[in-house]
């Protein structure tokens, strides 16, 4: 695909996550929405006039009608499966947010028809583009902080009415908070710890209004060689600290969100802790223009559907520890 040609992008999904994708879109580079699909008409139709899309209540139909190079869907996790394989077997990328899947089969099924048809599939990871995780990253490739022992990530706060949602629904949702919120803080300690070769949890309903799935939990991550993270979420808990803390042997750093707190690092050689900072657009955005330059072949994708699937499947592993599967 020529790089000098724009990305010719379908929307699946115009809810709250596809309305984040749709703004973002608009400070992406060399892409366009040109159709948008949504089981509701009126919120497909809202969607298309901020963009100009056309406006389709079927993947199917979207498909057949329009000439694309790429869907980003952004509906339900149950029904990520569906909708991508239409997509993939016409030979069109994929950008799927999370969780990959709402079960470890169904994402497995997912990479698997990608790798077979050789288009990328991507997960929406946006928490590596967050431009303080990018500088964290550099930090620690660069040796700064020694070898990484220890990690911790806290994303946890109110959920006001979550168990009237998808997302508290288990035949949609796959789970509770650790599907929905921890699938990113699995990714980030395989992105910036390692592998994750052993899983342990405790995981808890607070709110009985929820039914079938936890609303708080804390999962212990560790690697083949011992290196160890601790994930915290909650849908019900009281506001704190929302943070990425990252410990190593000659160093250490810590990403604040939403706390009015600055992300910081300090490491062996320095007397005070520094303000840990990077120059770059939100996470929405450097994710869908990772995606777009990926797909025009000016990168390779580094956030891909295996990534996906591991989360997913570390997940699940959680669940089986803490009994609740």
């Amino acid at each position: 695909m020529s790089s000098e040609r724009t990305l010719r992008v379908g929307l699946i999904g115009a809810g709250g996550i596809g309305r984040t994708h749709l703004a973002s879109y608009d400070r992406v580079r060399e892409a366009q929405i040109v159709a948008i699909v949504d089981i509701n008409e009126e919120v497909a139709r809202a969607a298309a006039l901020q963009v100009g899309a056309q406006v389709f209540r079927s993947v199917e139909q979207m498909l057949e009608q329009v000439e694309l190079d790429a869907v980003d869907i952004c509906t339900p996790p149950a029904f990520h499966l569906e909708v991508a394989l239409p997509a993939i077997e016409r030979g069109l990328h994929v950008l799927c947010e999370k969780p990959l899947a709402h079960h470890p089969d169904a994402a497995r099924q997912m990479v698997r028809a990608a790798e077979q048809r050789g288009v990328y599939l991507m997960t929406a990871f946006c928490h590596r583009f967050h431009p303080p995780v990018v500088a964290l990253k550099r930090l620690i490739d660069a040796g700064d902080l020694g070898e990484v022992v220890m990690f911790r990530n806290r994303f946890a706060g109110p959920f006001p009415g979550v168990e009237e949602r998808w997302f508290s629904d288990k035949e949609v949702a796959g789970g509770g908070v650790l599907m929905d919120t921890s699938v990113h803080s699995i990714d980030l300690f395989r992105f910036l710890v390692g592998e994750v070769a052993r899983v342990q949890a405790v995981v808890r309903r607070t709110n009985p209004a929820i039914g079938e799935v936890e609303d708080t939990a804390i999962a212990l991550l560790s690697t083949s060689d011992q290196r160890m993270g601790v994930i915290e979420a909650s849908w019900v808990l009281a506001a704190g600290f929302n943070v990425i803390e990252v410990y190593g042997t000659q160093g250490a750093a810590m990403v604040h969100y939403w706390d009015g707190f600055r992300s910081r690092y300090k490491t062996h050689r320095m007397d005070d802790w520094q303000p840990l900072e990077e120059v770059g657009p939100d996470r929405f955005v450097g994710e869908l223009q990772h995606f777009v330059d990926a797909c025009l072949g000016r990168t390779p994708l580094l956030v891909t559907g295996y990534d996906g699937l591991r989360a997913v499947e570390i997940v699940y592993e959680a669940y089986a520890a803490a009994g609740s599967q």
